[in-house]
């Protein structure tokens, strides 16, 4: 299929036998199935990152953990949209980390976990327990319970963030069950 920007509905690989995307378009849920090892690409030329946006009323806060081939960028940016706005990112590069980040093949699973010089920044999954729910069933003893709830937890701790303050911050998102938005977009196709 050649068209970019229509819903992909069925369940697919992501890549075709010529490492070229099968189906460009996007998703209300990862569909395609992402496997490194499918590329046919060299390492260096591979790109793969996990970005995090927290907002709030007045101030945000946004992470970047990226194996970008050839470099590897990690960022944390504090912005503070109180009065005049504020922005200050520090980043971390890493010169050919080619895959050594170990990136989940699935946006809702696995963990990322970056810890070097003075960074430690991870995005960690966590399921809570199931919660019951308050039935007429639960007085006959049939319990029902609700799937368990999807956590993505961040911690950071970055030394020397600004003006030799250290930033830190311990986040919990929990994870709705809604639509999320999976894009695939083609570079150039290789026949």
């Amino acid at each position: 299929m050649s068209e970019r920007n229509h819903e992909v509905i069925k369940s697919q690989q992501l890549l075709d036998e010529y490492g070229n995307i099968a189906e460009p378009g996007w998703s209300r849920k990862q569909l395609q199935q992402y496997s490194r090892t499918q590329i046919k690409a060299p390492k260096f030329r591979i790109k793969e990152w996990d970005y995090y946006l927290v907002v709030g009323d007045d101030c945000a806060v946004a992470f970047t953990l990226s194996d970008d081939g050839y470099v590897g960028l990690q960022s944390v940016s504090l912005l503070d949209f109180s009065g005049e706005p504020w922005e200050h990112t520090e980043t971390i590069l890493d010169a050919f980390p080619m895959g050594k980040l170990r990136m989940p093949e699935n946006s809702s699973e696995g963990d990322i976990i970056y810890e070097k010089k003075n960074l430690r920044l991870k995005y960690v999954l966590e399921n809570s327990a199931s919660e019951s729910a308050d039935t007429a069933e639960e007085e006959h003893n049939e319990k029902i319970t609700k799937p368990a709830i999807r956590i993505r937890h961040i911690t950071c701790q970055f030394d020397n963030f600004y003006q030799g303050k250290s930033f830190s911050c311990d986040i919990r998102l929990r994870q709705p069950d809604m639509d999320t938005m999976v894009i695939a977009t083609p570079w150039d196709r290789k026949m």
